[in-house]
């Protein structure tokens, strides 16, 4: 594996990726459009394909499994969509909660 290369990376984080990697993109058609929907609708998305990655690609170790880079990474992926979520409800008027 050369530098730079992924290595144990689940579809569904890929798409969480996608999915926040879209974010900015509808903010500021949402503030173009002067309509909160297509910033609302991306949440959404980012917040199913959390739902996914948290279901299927455990932050922590199972069973006798060393914690690993991966799971390291899932843990600044959770941390990202906390980060997202929060200031999204924020732009559109709703108080995030603590915890997700």
């Amino acid at each position: 594996m050369g530098a730079g290369e992924l290595q144990d990376v689940a579809a569904e984080e890929l798409a969480l990726v996608g999915a926040l990697g879209d974010v900015q993109a509808r903010a500021k058609q949402a503030e173009r459009e002067r309509d909160a929907r297509p910033l609302v609708f991306c949440l959404e998305r980012v917040a199913g394909a959390y739902h996914d990655v948290h279901e299927r690609c455990p932050a922590v170790p199972q069973g006798d499994e060393e914690p690993g880079a991966v799971h390291a990474g899932r843990v600044g992926l959770a941390e990202a969509v906390q980060v997202v979520l929060g200031n999204g409800l924020n732009v559109i008027g709703e108080t995030p909660r603590e915890r997700i």
